[in-house]
């Protein structure tokens, strides 16, 4: 009999805990939702009957398996760390730290409470992305060749105290949307590639606004990606190769709406035809993924050195001397 998996939530009026991850743990077949705390305001209504008096007591309550972690980035050590030491599962959302040495710390010390860790990146849940992914590997398009990610948006004047701002808590575009862009790159080829030119706005506060790079493997195989807090909101894949190209024109990273999801292939003769993927719901197949690896009946697709790989190389991204670097009032 497969067992319900008890979740916490630490952080629980976070948008995307009330907006996505905690409808997915409700709707989940195998997790249920037995305690919350947040420190900003209010656990909503609908989940009231969870709210415990603070994050302590959420790692201290019974029936709770494991805790979900929307908190700020800088704040996932402690309280990942935490959660291990009272025998808490986790699923941290992404990124998973600020830093590679950090989220190797984290995993660690997991690792000597027995319990698992996962990145709460929920993209290679969605049905379209995988399916995407899954049709240019068997070579759709043939030999995929190039790759363009875009994930901006605007945090407005009326969010300055965003922590997305703050250096201290690990903010900066690159750091919380890369994942998206980079992710998706690596997916198909690995981490193994030069970080070839960076492009860079940095805000007031220090952290960067803006970042696009060029990423480049042996073979001579590029990817472009473009983050942002500065920007129109858009989030485009498009992958180019030697028979055509397949796009992801709009919501390429979140989406999971209640519609169908359009994949676009354009062969080499300029015909064009749309896919339709069935829509479902990512954060509930994430949701119910991890419980079902916490309780042994399946088996997480991202083991946590994917995550580390990743973050090393948002790193080097970071890291590199821009070609170009400009400033933002943002």
């Amino acid at each position: 009999m497969t067992k319900t998996i008890g979740f916490g939530v630490l952080g629980a009026n976070s948008f995307v805990a009330n907006a996505a991850v905690m409808p997915a743990i409700d709707a989940a077949a195998n997790a249920r939702l037995v305690a919350t705390a947040s420190r900003s305001a209010a656990v909503p209504d609908r989940w009231s009957d969870t709210t415990v008096a603070d994050y302590d007591a959420v790692l201290a309550h019974p029936d709770v398996d494991a805790v979900y972690l929307p908190l700020p980035n800088g704040m996932h050590r402690e309280w990942t760390e935490r959660a291990a030491a009272a025998g808490k599962h986790v699923l941290c959302e992404k990124p998973l730290a600020a830093d590679a040495p950090t989220a190797q710390t984290m995993a660690e010390a997991c690792t000597r409470a027995g319990v698992f860790l996962a990145e709460a990146w929920m993209t290679p849940f969605d049905r379209r992305w995988s399916t995407a992914i899954e049709r240019l590997q068997v070579g759709v398009i043939g030999e995929v060749d190039a790759q363009h990610h875009r994930f901006t948006f605007t945090i407005g004047p009326h969010a300055a105290d965003n922590y997305r701002w703050d250096s201290r808590n690990g903010g900066g575009a690159l750091l919380d949307v890369g994942i998206y862009c980079v992710g998706t790159a690596v997916e198909l080829w690995g981490t193994g590639c030069t970080v070839e030119s960076v492009r860079r706005t940095m805000s007031q506060s220090g952290v960067d606004a803006s970042t696009s790079a060029r990423l480049r493997w042996p073979d001579g195989r590029t990817a472009d990606v473009e983050c942002s807090f500065i920007d129109s909101e858009h989030q485009t894949a498009r992958f180019e190769g030697t028979a055509g190209v397949l796009a992801l024109e709009e919501a390429a990273f979140t989406s999971g709406h209640p519609r169908d999801d359009v994949i676009v292939h354009t062969a080499t003769d300029g015909s064009r035809e749309e896919w339709r993927i069935a829509p479902g719901d990512p954060y509930q197949a994430m949701i119910e993924s991890f419980a079902g690896t916490v309780e042994g009946s399946a088996e997480w697709p991202r083991p946590i050195e994917r995550s580390i790989e990743l973050l090393e190389l948002l790193e080097r991204i970071a890291h590199t001397e821009p070609d170009a670097e400009t400033e933002t009032d943002a």
